[in-house]
């Protein structure tokens, strides 16, 4: 006896689906095929950890007395560091750089 589309139950139906689908999934080579959903996690990682990655950012200072605290702790670094570095390296400039910052805030916080 055939039996038609309609005498199957739903149950069997879903059955035949998920096996279907799980096929889908499969490479010629016998591996798992990367759907979108775990192409989309692996994106999601790789830009969590390039932000994990990022340097550390700090609050900006508020009042002026942390402002010169601040300035006065990175001439001391910057002093330290040029009696082993020209004023062209890297560790250097970045300190100047950071100074210029605090220099622009001190100007901010006058009266």
């Amino acid at each position: 006896m055939v039996v038609g589309l309609s005498g199957i139950s739903g149950y069997a139906l879903l059955l035949v689906t998920l096996g279907l689908s799980a096929c889908a999934n499969v490479t010629p080579d016998g591996g798992s095929a990367r759907g979108p959903t775990e192409q989309r996690l692996d994106e999601l990682e790789r830009r969590v950890e390039s932000l994990e990655s990022r340097p550390e950012v700090h609050a900006p200072l508020r009042t002026r007395e942390d402002v010169l605290k601040h300035r006065d702790s990175l001439v001391a670094e910057r002093g330290k560091l040029l009696t082993r570095y020209t004023e062209q390296h890297p560790a250097i400039r970045d300190i100047d750089r950071q100074l210029r910052i605090l220099d622009l805030q001190l100007k901010s916080l006058e009266p």
